[in-house]
């Protein structure tokens, strides 16, 4: 035995495993270090795993953990050894590690394989919390329908032993408190229902305006370089018309934009009073050029309409949306009504209609001969991008830009199909009580006079604030740049000159760009202030970010509406 032990730990016949290294020395101390660490680590782990196994006794299958406890002791050792080896060559008592170690490593394989399916069914966290929820709700629900049960068998019992005499009638009460109690359940069955689609459509509509915030930041990008292109190319015919093509591509992106913003009610509009039946009869005269003319129209218009406080553009879209939705839904001809009347939503239809106020309203009907809608399709047609066409004849927006518009304006939109019965859509919006004048249209200058001042541009994309340095440059204007809040801050108290106009995004990491103003109005007094965001003004306003008076220009801008908005508000 002691010949063997000797044999064990002989370094003769071999050679330091250092000498494989040619004893460098950072090659030599890297590899033992490291070897050193990982067996600390491996000595480490297996002290964690038996405390685990004495606290959680109650789990039947911790042996497993005492045998990685095991094998991962085995592989510390391996580690250590093949420290010791690089000065001492113990090569055989290095293998019998290896070997024991090799041996721990088949046991634990072969003691895990049946243990896997039990390791795999257990519960997670998760799936246990949901069960626990689950279980809760059935319990509430339980108490609460015995409780119900219990109220209306002791209602049941008083009438019966104050009523003997009059069964008949106690019959016939019971049972329309039975039908009330009926109604009274699927009318707060539908409140539900309604209130769940809202809070989806609204969840829907802010993720369409934050996809199309950040996709007008690029196309700012996109639109402005490709102004600065086209300026260099003129004299390139075919540079030119590349420079034409990208800038079709990028109107039509901003179109699509303006539609994810519609359906998000972020879209920017001109409210003024419209009357809804000339704009009915205009459309009535495009539509019947477009439809076909397998497709009757019918045109049922109300006397002394009232007015309704709407961009006129976009009751056009609304009515032009619907009629295309309506043509479509009848491909083998049909007829098509439009239909205007004043209506009054009362309290009863307002307690059955989340987010309805009773009053006075303009109702806009578009009804179709079509093939109709199931309930599954009724549910989902104004999600955006959901379509029932076929792939490539249609964008799944038109219905969800109606929606957008409807509540945008304080409305309200209702849907009736069946299969086969075709559908009505009803549109309702509110009776205007007083006018407003409608904001001046501006038109934007090609080009602006050489100027001087000094502009810290405040803006957290990279490629927005790149653009809007270089069209700022190119017209003369001393350009202090900051990514962050913090850094204009830091240039608003450092820089020795007057500044003269703080251009800043709104939504930025740190600080929004209405607290970013405040205080530079403390540091700089007077500085004046403009705005940018790829939300319109209307969305900011009504959100809050900043005040209604405040100078706005909303992306994705030209060179020409920089210029002039920078211009107007230095001139202010």
């Amino acid at each position: 035995m002691l010949d063997f032990l000797r044999k064990l730990l002989s370094v003769q016949d071999f050679m330091p495993h250092g000498m494989c290294y040619s004893w460098n020395g950072a090659v030599l101390w890297l590899n033992v270090i490291a070897d050193g660490l990982i067996a600390a680590s491996f000595y480490a782990i297996p002290f964690l795993l038996f405390r685990f196994i004495r606290k959680r006794r109650d789990i039947s299958f911790n042996w497993i953990f005492a045998a990685f406890g095991m094998f991962i002791l085995a592989c510390g050792a391996t580690h250590l050894l093949g420290a010791v080896t690089v000065w001492t060559p113990v090569y055989r008592l290095e293998g019998v590690v290896k070997g024991i170690t090799a041996v721990a490593s088949l046991s634990t394989f072969l003691l895990l394989i049946p243990v896997m399916p039990t390791l795999i069914s257990l519960p997670s966290p998760q799936e246990l919390a949901r069960a626990n929820q689950t279980l809760a709700a059935e319990i509430a629900e339980r108490r609460s329908a015995e409780a119900e049960v219990l109220r209306v068998n002791e209602d049941l019992e008083a009438r019966v032993a104050s009523r003997t005499a009059e069964q008949a009638v106690a019959a016939q009460s019971l049972e329309r408190a039975l039908s009330d109690l009926r109604q009274e359940m699927e009318h707060r069955r539908e409140l539900e229902e309604q209130l769940i689609q809202a809070q989806k459509m609204e969840a829907m509509g802010r993720l369409a305006g934050g996809v199309a915030h950040d996709f007008n930041n690029l196309l700012t990008v996109i639109l402005g370089y490709n102004e600065m292109l086209r300026e260099q190319v003129k004299g390139d015919a075919m540079a030119a018309d590349f420079s034409e093509e990208v800038l079709r591509a990028s109107e039509r992106a901003s179109a699509l934009t303006s539609q994810l913003l519609a359906f998000s009610r972020r879209q920017e509009n001109a409210p003024q009073l419209v009357d809804l039946n000339p704009t009915v009869q205009h459309i009535d005269r495009m539509l019947r050029r477009i439809i076909g003319e397998d497709i009757r129209v019918e045109v049922r218009l109300a006397a002394e309409l009232s007015p309704v406080k709407v961009d006129p553009s976009q009751m056009d879209q609304v009515i032009m949306n619907l009629a295309v939705n309506a043509r479509d839904a009848m491909p083998r001809g049909g007829d098509l009504t439009l239909e205007t009347a004043n209506v009054d939503l009362t309290e009863e239809y307002a307690a059955k209609h989340l987010g309805v106020r009773p009053g006075p309203y303009v109702m806009l009907a578009v009804s179709d001969t079509g093939t109709g809608m199931d309930a599954a399709t009724r549910a989902r047609i104004f999600e955006p991008f959901f379509t029932t066409k076929e792939q490539g004849k249609g964008t799944g927006l038109g219905l969800s830009i109606v929606y957008g518009i409807v509540k945008q304006n304080g409305g309200e939109i209702r849907v009736y199909s069946e299969p086969g019965q075709g559908t009505v859509f009803k549109v309702y919006l509110p009776v205007a009580s007083a006018s407003e004048p409608a904001p001046a249209a501006w038109s934007e200058a090609t080009d602006a006079p050489q100027c001087t001042e000094t502009i810290l541009l405040v803006e957290d994309e990279q490629q927005v604030r790149t653009l809007t340095r270089t069209v700022l440059d190119r017209q003369g204007y001393r350009i202090l740049e900051a990514a962050t809040p913090v850094e204009a801050l830091r240039l608003l108290r450092e820089h020795p000159e007057p500044i003269d106009l703080l251009l800043t995004d709104i939504v930025m990491p740190q600080m929004s760009g209405m607290d970013l103003a405040k205080e530079a109005a403390a540091v700089r007094p007077g500085i004046r202030v403009l705005y940018m965001s790829g939300y319109t003004d209307n969305s900011v306003v009504a959100q809050g970010m900043i005040s209604a008076q405040a100078p706005f220009l909303p992306k994705p801008f030209t060179q020409a509406g920089l210029q002039r908005k920078v211009r107007e508000v230095l001139r202010s």
